[in-house]
C-alpha cells in the first residue's frame, strides 16, 4: 500500500480479491503520472449484501502532500468574505488523496448531480473512499503555493469558464486545474463536502464547494463555499471523493454583528498618525496649510469586517480657509489600505450616513454654489466611490473671496477661480 493511502474492505472483499488474483482477473488501476497512483475500490453496498463484490474503478486520484494550509484570505486580500471565510488561518494538514474530477471521476463523463449528500457518501464508500472535508478540498485546490484562485493569484476568466450544460464532460474543464493537479473544480458542478456550514445561524447546514457559474471572479476563489441543506439534490450539486486519513480540521467562524456605521467619540492620535501615512504625499504636506484627521467613524459593511471612514481637513496656517476629503481605510495588522477617495477637496462635507444597505454609505458634499452626494460602496473588501462631476482633481481649493488655496493670488468676489 502507498504511503498515505488507506483502503477499507470488508472480509467479502478480501475474499473476492483473493478469487481475483487466483483467477489472474486483477488489474493495476493508476491515473496520470502527474497525479500518483488510484487505490481499487471495495465494491457498492448493494453487490456486497448479496455476496458479489466487484472491484470497482475509482479512476484517477491526486495525492496531496502534508503541508501547511493558509484557510480562508488573509485581510489584505481580495476580494474576500468575511461573514464565510477564516482569515488567513495557518492550519497543518496531513496527506490525503482526492479525485482528479467530480464523481463519477471519468473526464469523458459529466459529472453526476441529482444527489443528497448521504447519497454521495454513499457512493465515495462504495468505492473504499469518504467524501472530502472542506479544509481538504480547499488545501488541494490552493495547491502547494496557497494561491487565491486554483491556477494563480490573478483571476483569469478563460481558466474556469463554466456552462450552464452539466451534460459536457468533465475533461473539457482540464484547464481549470489546480499545482497539485485536480480538475474541474470551478464551473462545473458545486460539491458537497463532509464539514457542516460552522458560520453562525440556525445550524443543520452543509458545506459545498466549487460551482461558481455567478460573479466567477468572487466565487472562483479556493477560499469560497455555500452552505446547502444536507437533504437537497439539484442539477447543480455533486461531489467528488477523499481517500486517506482524515484530516479533523473545520471552520468555526464567530460572526461579530455591529452597526453599520458609528463615530468615535474622539481620534486616537497614534490612529490619526496611521491614517495621514497612508495617504499620498501631496496631502501629507500642503504649502501654507495644516492637514489634520480631525473625525473618524467606524463602517461595518459586513459581519467581521471594518472599514475607517475619517475627515481628512485641510486649514490654513494663517487660520483663513479650509478644505476636506472624505477617505476611506482599512487597517489590517501594521498595514493600513487606503481603498477610496475623491478626485480633490471640497469645501463643505456633512457627516456620513447610511441607508437601507449597510454596503453603501452617503456623504453631502459642497463647493461653492455646487452641491452633491459621495457615495463609497463597498464590494467584497473593495470600496468604490461615485462623486459629483464638478469635483476637480488635487489637492488644493480655492472658493469665493476666501483664499484656500497655496500661495497668495487673490480673486474677486463674484467669481470662481479657475
Amino acid at each position: 500500500m502507498n504511503k498515505g493511502r488507506t483502503l477499507r474492505l470488508g472480509a467479502a472483499a478480501v475474499m473476492v480479491g483473493a478469487l481475483c488474483f487466483i483467477s489472474g482477473c486483477c488489474k493495476k488501476i493508476t491515473g496520470d503520472s502527474s497525479e500518483g497512483e488510484t487505490l481499487p475500490a471495495s465494491g457498492s453496498a448493494t453487490a456486497a449484501a448479496t455476496g458479489n463484490t466487484p472491484k470497482e474503478d475509482p479512476g484517477p486520484s491526486v495525492t496531496i502532500s502534508a503541508g501547511t494550509l493558509v484557510a480562508g484570505t488573509p485581510c489584505q486580500k481580495t476580494p474576500r468574505i468575511t461573514n464565510e471565510e477564516l482569515e488567513g488561518v495557518n492550519i497543518q494538514m496531513g496527506e490525503f488523496t482526492i479525485d482528479a474530477y467530480p464523481y463519477p471521476n471519468d473526464p469523458s463523463q459529466s459529472p453526476r448531480t441529482g444527489v443528497t449528500r448521504d447519497d454521495a457518501d454513499s457512493l465515495c464508500k462504495a468505492r473504499g473512499r469518504r467524501l472530502c472535508t472542506e479544509l481538504e478540498w480547499e488545501r488541494a485546490c490552493k495547491g502547494p503555493g496557497n494561491t487565491t484562485y486554483p491556477y494563480g493569484e490573478s483571476f483569469q476568466a478563460s481558466k474556469c469558464s463554466g456552462s450552464s450544460n452539466l451534460l459536457k464532460p468533465a475533461g473539457q474543464y482540464d484547464a481549470c486545474a489546480s499545482a497539485f493537479g485536480v480538475k474541474a473544480v470551478y464551473g462545473v458542478v458545486w460539491e458537497w463536502t463532509a464539514s457542516e456550514w460552522g458560520r453562525g445561524g440556525p445550524g443543520g447546514m452543509a458545506t459545498v464547494r466549487g460551482g461558481g457559474h455567478q460573479n466567477p471572479a468572487v466565487r472562483h476563489r479556493c477560499a469560497n463555499g455555500q452552505s446547502r441543506s444536507p437533504s437537497e439534490t439539484s442539477a447543480d450539486l455533486g461531489f467528488r471523493c477523499c481517500g486517506g486519513p482524515f484530516n479533523p480540521a473545520t471552520v468555526h467562524l464567530e460572526l461579530d454583528k455591529r452597526s453599520p456605521l458609528v463615530a468615535d467619540p474622539g481620534v486616537d492620535p497614534t490612529l490619526a498618525a496611521r491614517l495621514m501615512q497612508a495617504l499620498p504625499s501631496d496631502m501629507r504636506t500642503v504649502t501654507g496649510f495644516i492637514p489634520t484627521i480631525d473625525r473618524v467613524w467606524r463602517w461595518h459593511p459586513r459581519d467581521n469586517e471594518e472599514m475607517i471612514v475619517a475627515r481628512y481637513r485641510a486649514k490654513r496656517a494663517s487660520g483663513v480657509g479650509e478644505f476636506f476629503h472624505p477617505v476611506v481605510f482599512h487597517l489590517c495588522g501594521n498595514s493600513t489600505v487606503r481603498p477610496a477617495k475623491l478626485r480633490g477637496p471640497v469645501e463643505k462635507m456633512l457627516n456620513p450616513t447610511v441607508g437601507g444597505n449597510p454596503q453603501r454609505i452617503s456623504v453631502q458634499v459642497e463647493t461653492g454654489s455646487d452641491k452633491g452626494e459621495v457615495q463609497f460602496t463597498y464590494h467584497y473588501g473593495n470600496v468604490s466611490v461615485t462623486q459629483p462631476t464638478w469635483v476637480k482633481q488635487g489637492n488644493s481649493l480655492s472658493v469665493g473671496t476666501r483664499l484656500v488655496v497655496p500661495g497668495v493670488k487673490l480673486r474677486l468676489p463674484g467669481k470662481r477661480a479657475r
